[in-house]
């Protein structure tokens, strides 16, 4: 599955009004972080969460709004929760992409086979991606990569800017609470995505399914 992903709750609604409003070309209202492949589900297991599967349309067609992508979770590095060998402001700086470098990084990830493919949408270490990973980055990243078990080591996130614009033909699916369905906002959503809505009982959670 070539995909890139985002959850969403109903406190972002600037996300879901981005792709109600999508006529008034009016753009998100901040800044947001997507991820190639699926969500992270262990831990936490998906219960109540909207996720959104977006094609790489919605990459290139927000060239413009494109901010910073990584192959790695920076937030975690920031925080502590990823520890490289070398100073994090550092490790930083050489883990940044610019559109072009994390464009031509996805191409070549979205080429690869499906068994790679699904450790990439896994977030699982993949001895299969390591040329790719040497083609782009340094050998202290790559290392880094292949030492740590942690997904989030694994994530490959861009941001976009406020004003990027999340059109209909960006997304592929959305599994959406059948909790939420009965929510103004969601219906006026499920109208416009129509058969793209996958409909799941939280109760059993999204990450069990099929898809």
């Amino acid at each position: 599955m070539k995909t890139f992903s985002k959850v969403l709750t109903l406190n972002k609604l600037h996300i879901i009004e981005n792709i109600i409003n999508t006529a008034n070309n009016s753009g998100s209202a901040q800044a947001d972080y997507f991820n190639v492949g699926n969500p992270i589900e262990n831990p936490p297991l998906l219960r109540g969460s909207i996720v959104i599967h977006l094609n790489i349309s919605f990459l290139t067609d927000n060239k413009q709004f494109f901010k910073t992508g990584s192959p790695i979770d920076t937030g975690s590095i920031k925080f502590g929760f990823l520890k490289p060998d070398i100073e994090n402001d550092l490790f930083l700086k050489i883990i940044s992409c610019d559109y072009i470098k994390f464009y031509l990084l996805v191409l070549d990830l979205f080429n690869l086979p499906i068994s790679s493919l699904e450790n990439l949408n896994s977030h699982k270490v993949c001895i299969s991606l390591k040329p790719i990973l040497e083609k782009y980055f340094p050998t202290a990243v790559v290392n880094f990569m292949y030492k740590e078990k942690n997904p989030h080591a694994w994530l490959f996130e861009f941001c976009l800017d406020s004003g990027y614009m999340l059109k209909e033909n960006h997304i592929d699916k959305i599994f959406i609470p059948n909790t939420y369905i009965s929510n103004p906002i969601i219906k006026k959503l499920s109208n416009i995505l129509k058969d793209k809505v996958v409909k799941y009982n939280p109760k059993y959670g999204i990450e069990g399914r099929e898809y």
